[in-house]
């Protein structure tokens, strides 16, 4: 069996065409079909009611994918210096080429955008680049560009406003130029910001299920992660987790299930809670990569 041609006269609303293709063909195989379909849509001009299609489709996977952990999507946090200290340079300079490969993966999207002269599918074109990249790398790639960019005129005060929440490790960014129009960069921003906000992606950035039910002494996990499962019953994994009353409030741990519970040990303690964050995707980005 294969998936409709023309889903957009066939189903009532995006969510419909997700839902259907999950039950026919499971999660993994809707998301190409998603995929596919964005990407069929990127060079051709739209009715409200087709893009609108569009979005619901891509609201829906990403609202039921969004703990779905891709390596490459994952974002390693610390510059050269602090890399080396860890022994962890190999990851280091990985990221910046996966930076590097989102940032020319844009400028490909945005350019494949035009349907004609002139005219620019953006909205569907940061759907692709979020699904291909990740929302993290898209918005830290964006955000490194408005950084650098400050006095750029063509760029609305919104995104600069918006960009400028981001931290952005300028040394891992500094291949990653965007090399499109301003004005396209601005508009594709601006969907990029609207998916972002209408989504609540803030909720997403850290990888792994949120949890806030687990308590290991006077600390609530609050995020978790599987980064191993040998199949034969030894799984380990990482947490971060928030003790209000701790000098040192913020943890990031690994753990280990035994006997159907975790055992956390290797725990690393932060006066700040970015910097359990970044203790947390370094060891994630480390143990997805390897």
């Amino acid at each position: 069996m294969q998936p409709n041609d023309n889903p957009f006269a066939t189903y009532s609303n995006g969510l419909e065409m997700w839902c259907n293709n999950v039950s026919s063909y499971g999660v993994d195989e809707a998301i190409i079909i998603s995929r596919n379909y964005l990407e069929r849509n990127l060079k051709r001009d739209h009715s409200d009611e087709e893009l609108q299609f569009c979005r619901e489709m891509f609201v829906a996977m990403f609202d039921a994918t969004a703990g779905k952990i891709y390596p490459s999507k994952l974002v390693y946090p610390y510059d050269l210096n602090t890399a080396d200290g860890r022994k962890e340079a190999d990851y280091y300079y990985a990221n910046r080429r996966l930076n590097t490969e989102c940032a020319c993966g844009i400028d490909r999207i945005i350019n494949d955008s035009c349907y004609k002269t002139n005219f620019y599918n953006l909205e569907i074109a940061a759907m692709n680049a979020i699904h291909d990249y990740g929302f993290h790398r898209v918005c830290l790639v964006l955000a490194f560009n408005y950084q650098q960019r400050s006095r750029e005129g063509r760029f609305s005060a919104i995104n600069q406003q918006w960009t400028n929440a981001f931290i952005v490790q300028e040394e891992v960014f500094n291949n990653a130029w965007l090399q499109v129009h301003a004005i396209l960069v601005d508009s594709f921003c601006r969907y990029v910001r609207e998916l972002y906000e209408k989504m609540d992606v803030e909720r997403f950035l850290l990888p792994g299920n949120e949890e806030c039910s687990e308590l290991v002494g006077s600390v609530e996990i609050k995020r978790a992660i599987i980064t191993s499962d040998d199949g034969n019953g030894f799984v380990t994994g990482y947490a971060i987790g928030f003790n209000p009353e701790a000098v040192s409030p913020w943890v990031c741990w690994q753990f280990a299930v035994r006997d159907g519970k975790r055992h956390y040990n290797w725990g690393i303690y932060c006066n700040e809670k970015q910097a359990a964050i970044d203790a947390y995707n370094a060891r994630v980005f480390v143990a997805l990569n390897k």
